[in-house]
């Protein structure tokens, strides 16, 4: 429970810069998904369908400082999950979604998204589990980091497995391995491969609390802009990463819930050592349950990533988020967040070569959702945002509203 509650919270804290506003609602969840001791959570049948529609209409969808960038956006969707058993304790689990974006306005920057992964879950006696899986999404480039209302399509392709090994009740080892890719045919410099290697180490209490260790290596490559290196000198700027950290997920008391992780980052480039990052990272949750139906959850982050979004190599945030969750009834839930976040663009070339500074900035949003089961079948979200930015470059400053509704057939 804790840790599914903790990775919702985390998507939460995203949800606002996500490039697809949509998103917003998406996050939100039902009553009955577990999060509330009053609506237990019912199993998941082996497969599902489904099909929405919605509609948002946003003050400022290109995100300028000036203008009138008004539009609405309607979103027509389907999806699918399949759990399969193959012999024993072997299953499949496939799950997959197509969105079509359509704009009143920017008609320039319609586009069809999707998303779809595979994954193989295997279980070898009762020491050794594990999967082996493939994903792929694609998806418009954020249009508050472009700016404009031009098609600008990324593309992500995932390979991992994961293992783990537990001789008893309350130790467990486990490892990862991932090859990440992402590929954006307008912005070649912001490509990256990277392989990411994961090793940890967990102790199980009796009441299910988890503490552990973990640490990852990842290898990748972050392409010398053509500004920085006009001679073509650097031919790749490969980096290596390595993190360190403390992962637990504790009940302090029947109502009040932990998790996260702790730990240290140290991030190195080949050829452009100014580029480097060694510092403090994390992300925690905390969740207080002051009664059956409610909930009040705080998060906060700091990382680093290489973003294809963007123009650096990598980009350093700083984030929290805090709100409260309230289910009157097992078919209506509300959210509310407010989410605050600094980022830094470090590798900016513009800024190393000294046209201007390293970029920072703070990104505020405001947040009210709500989950509406009107039928097992039909599902209604809303959400109504408020969100600014301000930048230390000029033209990057923004404010909007939006307001996002989508109904959701479960066939």
């Amino acid at each position: 429970m804790p840790r599914c509650v903790f990775k919702t919270a985390l998507l939460l804290l995203a949800a606002p810069l996500c490039a697809q506003a949509f998103e917003a609602v998406d996050v939100l969840t039902p009553a009955g998904s577990g999060v509330y001791p009053a609506y237990p959570s019912e199993p998941l049948p082996p497969y599902g369908l489904w099909a929405q529609f919605g509609l948002m209409h946003d003050t400022n969808l290109l995100r300028r400082s000036t203008g009138d960038n008004a539009d609405t956006v309607a979103r027509l969707g389907i999806g699918g999950r399949y759990d399969q058993r193959v012999i024993g304790r072997q299953s499949v689990h496939v799950e997959g979604r197509v969105d079509s974006y359509v704009y009143n306005k920017y008609s320039e920057i319609d586009n069809v998204a999707y998303g779809a992964m595979g994954e193989y879950r295997y279980v070898v006696g009762n020491e050794f589990s594990g999967t082996f899986g493939v994903s792929r999404r694609r998806f418009q480039a954020n249009l508050s980091e472009i700016q404009a209302a031009v098609s600008d399509p990324i593309t992500e392709t995932v390979l991992n497995a994961t293992g783990r090994f537990a001789p008893g009740p309350h130790f467990g080892l486990r490892g990862a391995a991932a090859y990440i890719d992402y590929n954006r045919p307008t912005r070649a410099a912001s490509n990256t491969k990277t392989v990411v290697l994961t090793g940890g180490a967990d102790y199980v209490t009796d009441l299910g609390n988890v503490i552990g260790v973990e640490v990852a290596e990842a290898k990748g490559d972050a392409p010398t802009n053509e500004q920085v290196d006009p001679l073509g000198v650097f031919v790749n700027n490969d980096f290596r990463q390595r993190d360190y950290g403390v992962v637990a997920t504790w009940g302090v008391t029947p109502f009040i819930r932990v998790a996260g992780r702790v730990g240290r980052t140290q991030r190195s480039y080949s050829e452009l050592p100014g580029r480097d990052f060694n510092g403090p990272t994390w992300n925690a949750m905390l969740q207080w349950l002051p009664t059956n139906k409610t909930s009040l959850v705080l998060e906060t982050d700091q990382h680093i990533s290489s973003i294809i979004d963007v123009g650096a190599s990598h980009m350093l945030v700083k984030g929290f988020a805090v709100g409260p969750n309230w289910a009157p009834t097992a078919k209506l839930n509300f959210q509310a967040r407010f989410v605050r976040q600094h980022q830094i663009f470090e590798g900016d070339p513009q800024a190393e070569l000294g046209v201007t500074p390293i970029r920072e900035e703070f990104v505020r949003g405001y947040r009210v959702g709500a989950y509406w089961e009107y039928t097992r079948q039909l599902h209604f979200t809303f959400s109504v945002d408020h969100g600014e930015r301000e930048s230390n470059l000029l033209g990057r400053n923004y404010t909007y509203n939006a307001g996002i509704a989508n109904v959701r057939y479960i066939f």
